[in-house]
């Protein structure tokens, strides 16, 4: 469901201007012990409602020509410039957006990621609502992400998964609406998922079978073509006769091993006697230069009578 790494993400500087400058004290964190999932989630719609003055120039940038197009232009940016990471077993850090903005470096958790988008889609008035799910049969909600109901469906906003509006199979559901106080009987808090965590959870899940054979219904047969069996035809091989495992019939490709040995017998011995007629010629060659040499310095060597 996560990306495997960590994700290239890009510098962002260039929308800083849009979102206001965080400060330290801007992370709010459920400790500990006190995570419960219904604190964590009534937290998040508090802070959505809060804080939509950190995305709200942000937002008019986003928006596009319809709803998808605007799902797409957010998913796209907070994939593109906000790192993901999960945060620390039994410890919920849930982040204002400008917060969020601030160590997007760093990576924030699911949460946060919901309570960023949420507030964009609040300025935009574009209703939605905050989908937590199990995955693998577990006990415990994992994962949170916003959905935006339209007509026949829903758009995904998971930006923890590698693709817009994807939504991973999940075993279990529940949406949660941005009003009104949230009431989950779950005493944990969102425990975050990863990649090895939803690729096991995968492999004790039923598969989907390949061909399915529906009663009352017949799988139309094709004829398949007769095979041809091609017969040799029976003739003396002579002897040393090699045969191509690659042909049916080689009988105007039959090669002698009596014919190849001559070829190359013979070709060996015409190379032989031209290497050793050219070295032959460079020593007479050698020789004649070397006399004449010798020569010229014995006459030069004379004294006149």
């Amino acid at each position: 469901m996560q990306a495997q790494a960590k994700r290239h993400i890009g510098p962002g500087d260039q929308f800083s201007h849009l979102i206001p400058k965080s400060i330290s004290r801007d992370t709010i964190v459920v400790g500990s012990g006190k995570a419960q999932l219904k604190d964590t989630l009534n937290l998040m719609k508090q802070i959505i409602k809060e804080t939509k003055g950190d995305t709200v120039k942000l937002a008019s940038k986003l928006k596009g020509h319809n709803v998808v197009e605007t799902c797409m232009n957010i998913w796209q940016f907070v994939y593109d410039h906000i790192q993901y990471t999960m945060d620390k077993t039994g410890i919920e850090q849930v982040r204002r957006p400008s917060r969020t903005w601030a160590d997007r470096k760093n990576g924030v958790d699911c949460d946060c990621y919901t309570v960023f988008i949420g507030s964009i889609l609040s300025n935009l008035d574009i209703p939605f609502k905050m989908r937590i799910t199990k995955y693998g049969g577990k006990q415990h909600f994992q994962h949170v992400y916003p959905i935006v109901p339209i007509q026949g469906g829903h758009i995904t906003i998971d930006c923890v998964t590698d693709k817009f509006n994807h939504e991973v199979p999940y075993s279990e559901k529940k949406d949660i609406s941005i009003n009104g106080t949230a009431e989950i009987k779950d005493i944990s808090g969102l425990s975050g998922v990863d990649m090895a965590d939803i690729s096991l959870d995968a492999i004790v899940q039923q598969r989907i079978p390949l061909l399915e054979i529906i009663p009352g219904t017949t799988i139309m047969q094709c004829s398949l073509p007769k095979p041809i069996h091609i017969k040799p035809k029976s003739k003396a091989i002579k002897s040393g006769t090699i045969l191509s495992p690659f042909r049916f019939e080689d009988s105007p490709n039959t090669e002698t091993m009596g014919i190849k040995k001559d070829l190359n017998l013979l070709n060996y011995l015409i190379i032989s006697v031209i290497s050793v007629s050219a070295g032959i010629g460079v020593l007479k060659l050698l020789t004649k230069k070397a006399q004449g040499a010798k020569q010229l310095k014995n006459k030069s060597g004379q004294r006149p009578k």
